[in-house]
């Protein structure tokens, strides 16, 4: 009987994605059902709400990084969160597949009903370079590496004692004329210039702050007069715009334009380049969900359209505006999505009507810096002081709690009358590498446990061992293991054990899994090495796929006799004669009739290439490889067995002396019979 696995964890409700439209559906839903016993959990990234319009401040100095987030777990009591990334989405078991992280890789979640609220994904692959070199503006995590990159260019900029030289490292370029764009660079620039007096060698005219906007004035989502006032403000601080042009690529010193221009830049901020997200990219090409532009196709009650137990919102929902059109991906209309969600979830279990949501925009807000900015709110505009001052306050209230709030506004006060702060926080990351010791005894690790690195040994023996505790591997100095699992499922088959004092270098698995992927050569080989750690079922499977008379018979029965094979006193030439006259990849070299190793024909022709073609040096000079020795009358399962489990394509078979009597392959033994080798 087939035995099902229950999910880890049930809820009634599962939101999916902790941003604004997440918390605040969980928030409604919790006001709305109280005493219900209802079970709701958020399942989000990170166990914080970033406040990203705050962001730009953290990259400024304004703010500090701990007050633009806040505690899911604070600001939704009564709702479970749970930290992971979802891998996977399954609506007709109404089950959730998360990786939680190395220990808890494939935790699963069921629910009755599904709020999708992931947001939007990004993907700046279009733009050649753009990936590789430019920081974003997403996270708090990028909020403060852009912050120390930008210190940290300032810094080095102070050694230097070419004027050029300093000048190319402190050019900034900005790509994107929206919110996040417009008021990135303002606060690039307002942290130059309150900063630049302690700085004794860099000249004011040395840094510069360039904005590149495909648009013809900047947020283009307000009115003409409050654009084009911004780009003056802008202009006026010292940041360079350049108007009606793309980024064509970007390099680790320029970014390069449509128009042939070339802008040196050390450091380049990407505000561009909005994607679908790839859960709902994944459920949209599955037919799972209707999907229009890569976003998620909705009611006005926020009920995905045909599937009444599933709901989405935010920036990955085509949500319709009572007033006509979709409404904008703004922080303004995501959480009031997503309260309206929370209380039509609600009602839909109570069985109660649902109310779409009819909320049609307040207006618009940005910062330029420099204690300016431009509003649009309720029809009326405002710019400069009083803008400013309305953007810090609506924000302000928009603060979830209280604490943050008097946290915000004391440090905002601060700033009116302090210098900004230019300490460089750099901290030491964990180095992908990383290594242990072990004692004899000691367990690396044990079958069904998940997998995390790729293991070298630098010093003594770890045996890998399967369930029935028979020897897989025994790993010594220079050999490695741990690839078979990372290339597959990333879960161990077999359990790993130090049988002496033991030093491992420990490569981190997506450290791992990128070089394969980057490197095809590594790939080949971390491949092909994973063969030897083969299962017992698939052992057994290729010995019952041996003809049954072979079965039963030894090595001296099924090996080839008749071996092309080479003298260890010869002389290259000699090699490469024999490679014309009898074609092998593999020659067994012997010396007084003994086998003493194994000359690829490769390494051959490589000796030769590096000492010349006229070469004449003995065979036994050339790094032979290692033979693998068979007895001849080891029977043919077991021969199945350590040839598989060893990982190489041929054998050796030699008598107690170690006198060649012949070769033998896999492939000699599936088809039954001897031949030339």
């Amino acid at each position: 009987m087939l035995k099902v696995k229950l999910p880890d964890r049930q809820f009634d409700v599962a939101i999916i994605g902790g941003g604004f439209a997440g918390v605040y559906c969980a928030k409604a839903l919790l006001n709305h059902s109280v005493g219900s016993g209802l079970k709701i959990a958020i399942i989000a990234s990170e166990n914080h709400m970033v406040f990203q319009p705050m962001l730009p401040e953290v990259v400024g100095g304004s703010l500090s990084a701990q007050h633009v987030v806040n505690p899911i777990r604070m600001i939704c009591e009564g709702a479970e969160v749970l930290k992971g990334e979802v891998t996977k989405v399954d609506l007709e078991q109404k089950l959730i597949t998360l990786d939680g992280g190395a220990c808890t890789q494939n935790f699963t979640v069921s629910f009755k009903q599904l709020m999708l609220t992931p947001g939007a994904g990004v993907d700046l692959t279009r733009i050649p370079g753009m990936s590789e070199h430019a920081h974003q503006m997403r996270t708090v995590g990028d909020a403060m590496k852009l912050r120390a990159a930008i210190i940290s260019r300032l810094e080095e900029a102070n050694l230097l004692t070419h004027t050029q030289q300093r000048k190319d490292l402190l050019s900034f370029v900005i790509v994107g004329g929206g919110y996040s764009g417009v008021e990135t660079a303002g606060q690039i620039q307002d942290l130059i210039a309150g900063t630049l007096r302690y700085y004794e060698n860099i000249q004011p005219d040395e840094p510069s702050v360039t904005l590149v906007h495909s648009g013809e004035r900047l947020l283009g989502m307000l009115s003409e007069k409050l654009g084009d006032y911004t780009g003056d403000c802008l202009t006026k601080m010292g940041v360079k715009i350049v108007f009606k042009c793309r980024v064509r690529a970007v390099t680790a010193r320029t970014v390069q334009l449509s128009d042939g221009v070339c802008l040196s830049a050390s450091l380049v901020v990407c505000t561009v380049g909005n994607a679908p997200h790839p859960l709902l990219s994944s459920l949209g090409a599955s037919g799972a969900v209707p999907v229009e532009r890569g976003k998620v196709i909705v009611e006005p009650t926020g009920q995905v359209k045909g599937i009444p137990d599933v709901w989405s919102a935010g920036d990955c929902a085509l949500y319709p505006k009572s007033d006509g059109g979709h409404c904008p991906e703004t922080a303004q209309f995501a959480m009031r999505q997503g309260a309206v969600v929370g209380k039509n979830i609600a009602a839909s279990i109570a069985g109660k009507p649902l109310k779409p949501f009819k909320f049609t925009g307040l207006g618009e807000l940005a910062t330029i810096g420099h204690r300016k900015a431009v509003a649009q709110v309720l029809g009326f505009r405002f710019s400069g002081l009083i803008a400013w001052f309305m953007w810090r306050t609506i924000y302000l209230m928009k603060l979830p709690g209280l604490d943050r709030k008097l946290r915000v506004m004391a440090e905002w006060g601060f700033e009116l009358f302090f210098p900004r702060d230019i300490n460089l926080l750099t901290p030491s990351f964990s180095s992908p590498l990383g290594e242990m010791h072990l004692e004899p005894g000691d367990s690396l690790f044990h079958a069904g446990e998940p997998a995390m690195s790729l293991y070298a040994v630098k010093k003594g023996l770890v045996e890998i061992t399967d369930l029935q505790g028979q020897i897989v591997k025994s790993a010594g100095p220079g050999e490695h293991f741990g690839e078979r699992a990372l290339l597959t499922d990333s879960i161990w088959r077999f359990d790993a054990t130090a049988k002496e004092s033991s030093e491992l270098v420990a490569i981190d698995g997506d450290t791992f899994k990128t070089l394969v992927k980057a490197i095809g050569s590594l790939d080949t080989l971390f491949r092909a090495t994973a063969q030897q750690y083969h299962l017992p079922e698939e052992i057994q499977q290729t010995v019952a796929a041996i003809p049954e008379a072979v079965r039963t018979a030894t090595a001296a029965d099924v090996m080839t006799t008749s071996i092309a094979y080479l003298d260890a006193t010869s002389t290259v030439q000699d090699a490469v004669a024999e490679f014309q006259a009898h074609p092998h990849s593999t020659y067994p070299v012997t010396e007084d009739g003994k086998v003493i190793g194994l000359l690829r024909r490769s390494i051959a022709y490589e000796w030769l290439k590096n000492h010349g073609l006229t070469c004449v040096d003995k065979l036994k000079e050339l790094p032979l490889a290692k033979p693998f020795y068979l007895t001849a009358d080891t029977p043919v399962p077991v021969l199945v067995h350590t040839l598989m489990r060893s990982g190489v394509s041929k054998a050796i078979v030699v008598d107690a002396e170690k006198h060649l009597l012949g070769m033998i392959t896999l492939f000699d033994l599936l088809k039954g019979a001897k031949g030339d080798a």
